[in-house]
C-alpha cells in the first residue's frame, strides 16, 4: 500500500466537504452549541486551514453570544484584532461567506460531519496499518487470535481518537457530587403543583431526559401534558416550549384561556366549547378581557412552535434554538415516524427518537413527548410497552413512560374489576395505611401507567378526575389495575 495515494485519494473532497459543514455552522450559529469542542484535541476534526480558520472564527462569535452572523456584526467583531480580519478580508471577505451560506442546506449538517469523521477514521486507519505492515515479521509468531485482537484494539483507539464528544470518567465520589445529592440536584423539574404522587413517583421531569406521555387517540394527552405539566413549571418560573405537529395555537390558547378563568378568577360560566362557538354575553367578554390580562403578565414565557410537516431536521433545529434561549422543558406534540406509510417507518421513529435523546442530553433540558398507542390495544386492560406496538424499541431512549386511558364501566368501585383508589396516610406511630376511596359513576376517571421511571416505582397506576369542559385533572390516588394480559 502507498500510504501518500491512498491519504490522498481518501482526502479528495476534505476541502468541500469541511466548508460546507462550517458553512453550515455560519448560516445557523445554534448549530455550534453542539459542535464547540471538535477541535479541542489533540487529533483535529477539522484538518482544513481555510475551515480552521472560519470554525475558529464563527466559535469565537457564539460565544461572545451572537447569534446572527451578519456583516455588521462579522465587521464590529473584527474591528480592533487586525491580523484576523486580514485574514478575512484575504478569504474574500463577508461577501464570499455569504455565498457559501447560500449554497448549502444546514438540514444536513449532520451528514456533513459524518463524513468528515469517516474520512479521519480511514486516514488513522491507513497510517496504523501502513505502520502494523512496514515490518510484517512482527506477526511471525503471532495467532490467529492475536492479529485479531492487535487489529481489535487498533480500531477501537482509532474510533475513541476520531469522536471528540465522548470522555472517560472514574466513579469516585467527591465533595461536590454529595453536595449535589443534598441540595435535590437529582431531582428532575418538579410539576408537583396538580400530579404530587406522579411526580413523586417520577421524582419530577429528569434533565438531560426524556418523558413519555402517551396514550390511545382522543384521550387528551396534550390537554394533560398542558394543564399538569407546563402551566405547573410555568409558575415556578421554569421556561417552557411545545413544538406541535398536532395542534394549533390557538387550540392550546383556548386550554389556557380556561385554566385561567377557572383557576385564577373562579369563572365557571365559559366553558372551552362556549369560547369557541361565540356570542358570549358582556359579562363573559369581560371576564376573558380579565384573562388576558393575566396571561400577558404571567404566562408570556410560553413558546409555541407549528411544525406543518412532520421533519426530524425541524424538530431538532428548534430545540436547539429555544434551549439556547433558556427554556428547560420543551414538549414535542406528537412524536411519530417522518413517513407513517414507509414500511421502515417505525426504524426511522427508533433512529429519530435517539436523535431527540441526543440533544436533550447534550443541552441538559427534559423533552416532553406525546405518542399515540397501538390501535389493536384499546381494548387492553393494563397499558405496558407491548403498546407501543412495532415502535416498542424507542423505550429504550426515554428515562419515564407514562400511559393513559379512561376507567371501564367494570372498574368503578363495587364492580368486577374495582380498581381500589386508595391514598397512602401515615399514622402517628409511623405506620403506612391505606384509605380506600369511592368513585362517582357520573364522573369521568382516567388511570395513568406508570410503564418505566428510573426511580424505583415502575408498574404503578394513578387515578385522575377529568372534566373536559375545562380540561380541569384532579389527582384523586392511587389505583391497581389487574393485568390480565400477565403471562
Amino acid at each position: 500500500m502507498n500510504l501518500e495515494e491512498t491519504l490522498t485519494r481518501i482526502n479528495k473532497d476534505r476541502e468541500k466537504v469541511e466548508a460546507a459543514f462550517v458553512f453550515s455552522l455560519w448560516k445557523d450559529p445554534e448549530l455550534f452549541g453542539d459542535y464547540l469542542t471538535i477541535n479541542d484535541g489533540k487529533v483535529k476534526t477539522l484538518r482544513n486551514k481555510d475551515a480552521q480558520f472560519y470554525f475558529d472564527l464563527g466559535k469565537a462569535l457564539y460565544l461572545q453570544g451572537y447569534r446572527n452572523f451578519d456583516s455588521i456584526t462579522v465587521e464590529s467583531y473584527l474591528s480592533d484584532k487586525a491580523s484576523t480580519k486580514k485574514q478575512f478580508e484575504t478569504y474574500g471577505g463577508y461577501g464570499e461567506v455569504k455565498q457559501l451560506m447560500g449554497l448549502i442546506d444546514t438540514d444536513n449538517i449532520d451528514g456533513y460531519y459524518d463524513a468528515i469523521t469517516k474520512k479521519n477514521t480511514l486516514c488513522a486507519i491507513a497510517a496504523k496499518c501502513d505502520e502494523l505492515f512496514d515490518d510484517v515479521s512482527r506477526f511471525d509468531k503471532a495467532t490467529n487470535e492475536d492479529i485479531y485482537a492487535t487489529f481489535d484494539l487498533m480500531l477501537n483507539e482509532v474510533s475513541l481518537a476520531t469522536h471528540s464528544d465522548t470522555k472517560i470518567e472514574n466513579l469516585l465520589i467527591d465533595d461536590e457530587f454529595i453536595d449535589e445529592c443534598q441540595s435535590g440536584m437529582a431531582v428532575g423539574l418538579d410539576y408537583s403543583e396538580n400530579c404530587p404522587i406522579l411526580n413523586y413517583i417520577t421524582m419530577g421531569m429528569p434533565l438531560g431526559d426524556m418523558y413519555m406521555l402517551a396514550g390511545h387517540s382522543g384521550i387528551g394527552k396534550s390537554s394533560f401534558v398542558f394543564e399538569n405539566f407546563v402551566l405547573p413549571l410555568t409558575h415556578k418560573g421554569i421556561k417552557c416550549a411545545i413544538i406541535s405537529n398536532e395542534m394549533r395555537s390557538r387550540d392550546y390558547k383556548f386550554l389556557l384561556l380556561a385554566h385561567v378563568l377557572t383557576k385564577e378568577l373562579d369563572y365557571w360560566e365559559l366553558t372551552r366549547k362556549k369560547m369557541k362557538k361565540g356570542g358570549m354575553t358582556q359579562e363573559q367578554l369581560n371576564k376573558m378581557y380579565e384573562a388576558k390580562d393575566i396571561i400577558e403578565r404571567k404566562y408570556a414565557s410560553i413558546s409555541f412552535v407549528k411544525l406543518f410537516e412532520n421533519n426530524i431536521n425541524s424538530v431538532t433545529k428548534y430545540i436547539r434554538k429555544l434551549a439556547h434561549q433558556g427554556y428547560q422543558m420543551i414538549v414535542w406534540d406528537t412524536m411519530k415516524s417522518d413517513d407513517e406509510v414507509d414500511p421502515i417507518m417505525w426504524q426511522m421513529l427508533l433512529m429519530n427518537s435517539r436523535r431527540v435523546f441526543n440533544l436533550a442530553s447534550k443541552l441538559n433540558i427534559n423533552i416532553t413527548t406525546t405518542f399515540q398507542l397501538s390501535l389493536a390495544t384499546q381494548n387492553q386492560r393494563f397499558l405496558d410497552a407491548g403498546c407501543l406496538s412495532n415502535s416498542k424499541q424507542v423505550k429504550e431512549v426515554f428515562s419515564e413512560m407514562v400511559y393513559l386511558r379512561l376507567l371501564w364501566p367494570d372498574e368503578y368501585t363495587g364492580e368486577r374489576y374495582d380498581v381500589k383508589p386508595f391514598k397512602l396516610t401515615k399514622t402517628d406511630t409511623g405506620a403506612t395505611i391505606k384509605t380506600f376511596i369511592d368513585l362517582d359513576k357520573e364522573k369521568k376517571y382516567i388511570i395513568a401507567f406508570v410503564d418505566k421511571t428510573r426511580n424505583d416505582e415502575d408498574k404503578q397506576q394513578v387515578l385522575y378526575e377529568f372534566n373536559g369542559r375545562y380540561n380541569k385533572w384532579r389527582e384523586i390516588a392511587r389505583c391497581t389495575v389487574i393485568n390480565e394480559h400477565r403471562s
